[in-house]
């Protein structure tokens, strides 16, 4: 009987199957090669913190988020398999069109020097009893003569053909062998690379098999602490309370200010945004999915809206933005052009840095340092500070979030390739 998740896994396979051959190999290759970076980085995050796993909570969420990219692995596995199977019977086909090609070629050419063959003996034994010379002046009249000349030239002529016939199938036979020489080649390889594909998929598999043993270990082990969790659950509800109240209050305290701004300049903007500021909006709208990770290197392990709690059946929390794990004193960088709105503390989880983008709003939380002040005005990718370290909880994390006026939006549609 097979388990709930592996079940999934296989309808999610035979489901991705379906669209499978309209996804070229470069797409695959990609796909694949972004999979296997991601799941190489988590792994060294995990080896990181593996001393510390059996209390940290973080250590599970990334984890989970390993096991989800090594199951997607998989689907592509069985996806590139597949187009190579189809890619295999595709040149066998080709091999045999090729061989059967080739024998016909070389009947027809069997028989067109048996043909030469035949004339070239007609013609020495014609030969023997009369010269070409003869064969014109025996004529009986001019007309005779000149008819006998024409056949004389186009029997040439014929003769040349059938020489030229030789050669040219002769080519074409050579060219057909070294065609399908290259497509055995070319098979011998395409069987290589599915044997290593398949062979990939069985240790990706147990891998994955792996990762989950050890997942529903630490589950076991991290239940005993419920007290614990359920405490350290309302402490981040409570902090995460916080910055939501100190981000709406501080987006209302510059949208009334830049309203007062306009009513001096008689603007009936509603938000009182300049006409620069306006065209940053527009800006950092067209770029929505385009726009770069506040980190260089990270995972979200935790995504926005509502989330069931790991350890915990039944607990849900709601995330406002999105949790980005990544390596200790790694660099927090703005995402698009905007100036400085504030910067804050939240007791337990570092500094935090608000920034303006015309409408929109950035927000980034988790910083042990920050490298700008209030009012600086930034450019993409400018730094801004450097992720903190929690050492108790054992993550090195970054909570990000977007804003649009008082509406939060889902960062992973603004980011690029965020999943």
């Amino acid at each position: 009987m097979l388990s709930r998740n592996k079940y999934l896994l296989f309808l999610l396979v035979f489901l991705v199957g379906n669209f499978a051959f309209s996804q070229t190999k470069e797409d695959l290759k990609k796909q694949k090669s972004a999979l296997e970076k991601e799941i190489n980085y988590t792994t060294d995050l995990l080896n990181k913190t593996k001393s510390n796993k059996t209390k940290s909570l973080n250590y599970l969420k990334v984890l989970e988020t390993q096991i989800k990219s090594k199951e997607q692995l998989l689907i592509t596995l069985n996806i590139e398999i597949s187009l190579l199977n189809k890619q295999i019977s595709k040149t066998e086909r080709a091999i045999l069109n090729t061989e059967k090609s080739i024998l016909e070629e070389e009947q027809n050419l069997l028989d067109l020097k048996e043909e030469y063959a035949k004339m070239i003996y007609a013609a020495y034994k014609q030969k023997g009893s009369r010269n070409n010379l003869m064969f014109i002046v025996s004529s009986e009249d001019f007309n005779q003569a000149y008819k006998r000349i024409l056949y004389l030239k186009q029997y040439s002529t014929f003769r040349k053909n059938q020489a030229q016939k030789i050669i040219e199938s002769q080519e074409e036979l050579l060219q057909k062998k070294e065609r399908l020489a290259q497509q055995k080649d070319k098979l011998i390889e395409e069987s290589a690379t599915k044997v290593y594909l398949v062979s990939s998929k069985k240790e990706e598999l147990q891998s994955v098999n792996y990762t989950k043993n050890e997942k529903q270990e630490l589950v076991k082990k991290l239940s005993k602490s419920e007290r614990l969790f359920r405490k350290q659950l309302q402490d981040k509800q409570k902090k995460a309370k916080e910055l939501d109240d100190r981000i709406r209050k501080i987006i209302e305290e510059e949208i009334r200010k830049a309203r007062e701004k306009a009513k001096k300049n008689n603007k009936d903007d509603s938000f009182g945004l300049t006409p620069e500021a306006l065209a940053l909006s527009s800006e950092f709208a067209n770029n929505k999915g385009k726009l770069p990770w506040p980190l260089e290197k990270g995972v979200i392990i935790s995504r926005y809206g509502k989330q069931k709690h790991a350890v915990f059946a039944g607990v849900e929390t709601f995330n406002n933005g999105v949790d980005i794990a990544t390596d200790q004193n790694s660099t927090v960088r703005v995402i698009f052009d905007g100036t400085v709105s504030r910067i804050f503390f939240i007791k337990g989880e570092g500094k935090a840095v608000l920034i303006n983008h015309g409408e929109y709003f950035s927000v980034y939380s988790g910083l042990k340092e920050v490298s700008v002040k209030t009012g600086d005005k930034l450019l993409s990718k400018e730094k801004i500070g450097v992720v903190v370290t929690q050492e108790q909880e054992n993550k090195t994390e970054l909570h990000f979030e977007i804003w649009k006026g008082y509406d939060k939006h889902d960062p992973s549609n603004w980011l690029f390739k965020a999943y």
